[in-house]
């Protein structure tokens, strides 16, 4: 993988094919991800991170970690029991036979074929993915010799499986193919592009415009190895809808990455007018609805809370009604009504890897046979005051965290955990882990809310808790506990405590979510953008006109006893 700047790093990531890491190291980096954004900032930038979906090295991994630095947030608001519901952390994918391609695939295909003939005789392997949307990934295998243990060709392909758009192509090795004359350039980049999706897109390649691709706004430069085709309908972008191209160091397309609605309805018949905008107050409305008040602490190390308005949605409104749109960009989260606990205020400390086993016991856990050491990860890598220890037998393995020697984390790990399903109810999934966690919880904490969006991997569900003050949610006050979705064992836990001396502000002493919004938008403009909706973790295919309020950009919160714009 070859990419000259950040934005083509992140564009080119899901392609690269290097390996596929263990699900444990998976876990560990987004903990680790999640873990370190706390300790730095109190509200976490709205970044989606889809490390579990990703096939790719270790070393790239590390890189995305270096480069992104901060992790998506774990928090917001709702109702409890009748809510919960299960969301996949990733797909999965089947192998199928090439004779079931879709015959859109095939005609698809065939073009492709007349660029690399080779592709037409090489092995292939079709895999098919249900959500968010039906695609298929084509792997294409050409061996060099008979122990096929050399390969002379290995690229793989992503198309969508309904209409047989072109998603994604990755050249990682082809036959030699000879260098393109003359020295690189934006212009032979942008011809280069559009020549090779013409073929592919047709007439229909006038919707998408080229962009720079540079992540530094205001640049003057752009780089000549990759260009953006974003597409436009009515002069307005479509998000999600797009194609990162890359070029080889010998000036051929090297990879194709494309957002995840490209394509999902080329007919711009079917996208509603510019003129069904809604009035701004109504657009005011609705943000005010997504507007949460919560709890946040001053500084690292201080123990005052302030009170906070921030935005909590999708980043897009209907441009219609006001309403929250979600998209994959940010699916939005919802939490539980409060609920009480009784806190046991328990706690066990650790100072060497032969206090481990114990403090494993002290979780409930059964440690014979099992001998901890302390893990090999880097200091730097560590959290403040932070240690690990682990441990295996067989194929279990164990892992503690602690943090100034008190036991905060666990973590279970086995092979049976990637394999099938969960088959327990929510209900009981609730039930187990609030059981499991009120023992552990310190005496100040009373009540709390469940995140509602219970994510699973395998057969591995993580709950999310999260503290709750005069009726205010404190989020960097959590608790994540992991269960095997089969058994209802307890297999993971990840505390945080409060501080002794807290002062919490009057939460009935605030201005409106409504002035809230308004200061919101003082600083954050809405513009129309066309979207298409995520329902039920199913891209829609009928595209909807939004106002978007460029999330990723914002760059504060809004004061909830002053209404000053507080800017990071």
């Amino acid at each position: 993988m070859n990419t000259p700047n950040d934005e083509q790093f992140f564009a080119a990531l899901p392609r690269s094919k290097d390996a596929e890491p263990s699900s444990e190291f998976v876990e560990a980096l987004e903990a680790k991800l999640v873990q370190r954004a706390r300790a730095k900032t109190n509200r976490q930038k709205r970044i989606v991170l889809k490390l579990v979906t990703w096939t790719v090295s270790a070393a790239t991994m590390a890189a995305a970690v270096w480069m992104m630095g901060v992790t998506p947030e774990l928090f917001t608001q709702s109702h409890f029991e009748s809510q919960a519901h299960l969301v996949p952390r990733s797909f999965s994918s089947t192998e199928i036979p090439e004779s079931e391609l879709s015959q859109a695939a095939i005609r698809t295909l065939e073009k492709l074929y007349e660029k690399y003939p080779p592709f037409r005789e090489a092995e292939k392997k079709v895999y098919v993915t249900k959500a968010p949307r039906e695609v298929y990934d084509i792997d294409f295998r050409t061996f060099s010799n008979k122990e096929r243990t050399e390969v002379s060709l290995y690229a793989r392909v992503k198309l969508d499986t309904k209409s047989g758009v072109l998603l994604g192509l990755d050249l990682e090795k082809i036959p030699e193919q000879e260098k393109v004359e003359g020295a690189p350039s934006k212009e032979r980049t942008e011809q280069q592009a559009k020549a090779f999706m013409e073929p592919f897109l047709g007439k229909k390649l006038e919707q998408y415009r080229i962009e720079p691709l540079d992540g530094q706004e205001g640049a003057d430069t752009v780089s000549h190895e990759a260009v953006r085709l974003q597409r436009y309908v009515n002069d307005v972008q479509v998000e999600g809808d797009n194609y990162v191209i890359g070029l080889s160091d010998v000036g051929h397309i090297r990879y194709i990455n494309s957002g995840d609605s490209t394509g999902m309805n080329l007919d711009i018949g079917q996208f509603p007018s510019i003129a069904e905008r809604s009035l701004p107050k109504k657009t005011e409305g609705g943000l005010a609805e997504v507007m949460q008040l919560t709890y946040q602490r001053v500084g690292k190390k201080d123990v005052d809370y302030v009170l906070r308005y921030r935005e909590n949605f999708s980043g897009y409104l209907d441009a219609r009604t006001g309403k929250e749109v979600k998209t994959t960009l940010w699916r939005g989260e919802s939490f539980s009504d409060s609920i009480a606990v009784k806190p046991g205020g328990k706690k066990t400390m650790v100072a060497s890897a032969k206090e481990a086993a114990a403090a494993m016991e002290f979780f409930g856990q059964k440690v014979e046979g099992f001998t901890f050491t302390g893990s090999n990860v880097p200091e730097y890598m560590m959290g403040d005051n932070e240690r690990e220890y682990q441990a295996k037998k067989e194929e279990r393995f164990m892992q503690l965290t602690t943090v100034n020697n008190r036991a905060t984390a666990f973590k279970i790990s086995y092979p049976e955990l990637r394999e099938g399903d969960p088959t327990r109810t929510v209900a009981e999934l609730q039930e187990r882990a609030i059981l499991f966690l009120e023992p552990y919880l310190d005496s100040q904490v009373n009540t709390v809310r469940m995140q509602e969006q219970m994510y699973v991997m395998g057969r591995q569900v993580e709950l999310n808790f999260v503290r709750e003050v005069n009726g205010v949610m404190v989020p960097d006050q959590y608790y994540k506990i992991t269960l095997d979705g089969q058994t209802g064992e307890i297999i993971g836990v990840n505390l945080t405590f409060p501080l002794k001396q807290e002062t919490f502000p009057d939460a009935s002493k605030v201005i409106s979510a409504e002035a809230a919004a308004r200061v919101y938008l003082q600083q954050n403009p809405l513009s129309p953008r066309y979207v298409f909706p995520l329902e039920n973790n199913r891209i829609q295919e009928q595209p909807v006109l939004v106002y978007s309020a460029e999330i990723l950009k914002s760059n504060g919160d809004v004061d909830a006893s002053t209404g000053e714009w507080l800017p990071y």
